[in-house]
């Protein structure tokens, strides 16, 4: 088919437009009424899902540590804030499990900046310009195979990284009582670091529920610092090193609440954790 000029393809619409004016359906009532209706059922999915999510759930929990109870809509009713609860399991709302997703797929430090500005930019660029970039007049699916593709593939991405979003886990739990463990959940440590047995889900750092580290490196590393670690000598007291030191090597490399192959190496840390006092002796 022979390329139009540009004055023919202006002679073509003026044609076409003329004809749709004079025989096509107008804005109101017919538009108006496509758009009413469509209206309508979005608001009636928003109300139908919000009744849902409500219905999912028993009575307001009364008690702070009564815990959260789950739905497939997102996070339900909680109790009150209490400053007592020392550590907390951000769960987001059912609309960002794909964002949540994102961010765990791109978990590092270099990475971050991929998944939470540099991905959500690129799909907005792409919504607000794909009008400009596909100018096809043809409203054939068969002939728009890239704005088909794009219209599929937005969808299902976005519905899989909500479905996986669902099922991870938050950014962790509640800190057992050991001694060490708020001092661990409520410290920079928390940043950094996922240990169950602190209920943190950091993800800078080694993994402390899958590695278990020795007393004397513990120790060493606190101190002093290592690699990306910062030092903490100076901020913390001796007393206070050697409790985080003792409650990493008795817990590091187990799930919560059980101890690890290293737990030998720090025998009587807890009495560092008694005199560190305050939120480090745990209980």
């Amino acid at each position: 088919m022979p390329r139009l000029t540009a004055r023919e393809r202006r002679d073509r619409y003026q044609r076409e437009y003329a004809f749709q004016k004079k025989h096509g359906k107008s804005f109101f009532p017919h538009a108006v009424f496509h758009d009413t209706i469509v209206s309508l059922i979005v608001v009636g999915i928003i109300m139908g899902m919000a009744i849902l999510w409500y219905a999912q759930f028993d009575a307001i929990p009364a008690a702070a540590d009564a815990g959260r109870f789950g739905g497939i809509l997102g996070p339900a009713y909680e109790a009150k804030a209490d400053p007592g609860v020392l550590a907390y399991d951000p769960r987001p709302e059912w609309y960002f499990f794909f964002l949540f997703e994102l961010l765990r797929i791109f978990k590092t430090p270099q990475l971050l900046i991929v998944g939470s500005v540099i991905i959500p930019t690129i799909w907005m660029v792409l919504l607000i310009g794909w009008p400009f970039i596909d100018r096809n007049p043809d409203r054939r699916l068969s002939r728009r195979p890239v704005a088909l593709a794009v219209g599929v593939m937005v969808p299902v991405v976005l519905l899989t990284l909500t479905f996986y979003g669902s099922k991870a886990p938050g950014a962790g739990g509640a800190a057992s009582t050991n001694p060490g463990a708020a001092a661990f959940a409520n410290g920079p440590c928390s940043t950094c670091h996922t240990f169950a047995d602190a209920g943190t889900a950091g993800n800078v750092g080694p993994n402390l529920t899958q590695n278990a580290v020795d007393y004397k490196k513990a120790l060493d590393y606190i101190t002093n610092g290592n690699g990306g670690m910062p030092a903490f000598k100076g901020q913390y007291s001796e007393d206070q090193i050697a409790c985080l030191a003792g409650y990493v090597a008795t817990h590091s490399g187990a799930e919560a609440g059980k101890t690890g192959p290293e737990a030998k190496t720090a025998e009587g840390y807890p009495d560092s954790c008694k005199a560190a006092g305050g939120i480090f002796a745990g209980g």
